[in-house]
């Protein structure tokens, strides 16, 4: 009787190879779409980037509203189109000024890799304090710096519009970080970012939410 010869299961082994290698690509495929769907929901289409702060959705549309610059001419909302601003409330009067300032030129500062984004980009402090030649110091600081005064009811009614606790915002906020407040180029407040947030991520923030806004229009 001729001996049959010995099975080494190779061909059992091998059969599934061509399915398995179909599966992994496709497994790689899905993985790839996940991931650029996730990406586009973060900086593209249509949906608002996710970010660090606050994000306002729908944006809010301003009232008018009439501050002072150091040059003694009236600022209103009409002055905020075709810019992003980002603002805070601070006392000139102590180290609140100091703070707000420091903050708004770090954010600044961080956008140095987007310099369409910076030549469009406005720092503003809010204030109650009548001290112009304090302001025009601060204003120094920075091209982007401008520092707008009003009465206190303008500027709490200016607070109240954005949200923020009038209360406070005349007081400024010596002690902690100051919330800074994104407004776009249509004036309306797009986003607010809270005294804990970092600001090279408030930095990233924005520069998501002008590539979204430049992408709708």
């Amino acid at each position: 009787m001729r001996k049959q010869p010995p099975r080494t299961g190779g061909g059992r082994r091998n059969r599934p190879l061509l399915p398995r290698l179909v599966m992994a690509v496709a497994a790689i495929g899905l993985f790839l779409v996940a991931y650029q769907w996730g990406n586009q929901y973060r900086v593209g289409g249509d949906a608002p980037p996710v970010i660090g702060g606050v994000l306002i959705r729908p944006a809010q549309s301003l009232p008018d509203f009439v501050l002072t610059d150091t040059q003694g001419e009236p600022v209103g909302r009409g002055a905020l189109l075709e810019h992003w601003s980002l603002l805070a409330f601070a006392s000139l009067a102590d180290a609140g000024a100091h703070r707000s300032i420091a903050r708004l030129v770090e954010v600044y500062n961080r956008l140095a890799d987007a310099p369409d984004l910076r030549r469009r980009l406005r720092l503003i402090i809010a204030t109650a304090d009548a001290a112009p030649g304090l302001a025009r110091d601060f204003e120094r600081l920075s091209p982007a710096v401008a520092v707008l005064s009003g009465n206190r009811a303008a500027v709490a009614d200016l607070a109240t519009a954005l949200g923020a606790d009038p209360d406070t915002a005349l007081a400024g906020a010596a002690d902690a970080p100051p919330t800074l407040f994104l407004l776009d180029p249509d004036a309306e407040l797009a986003a607010l970012f809270p005294g804990s947030q970092a600001p090279a991520m408030i930095a990233e923030d924005v520069a998501a939410l002008a590539q979204h806004h430049a992408r709708r229009k």
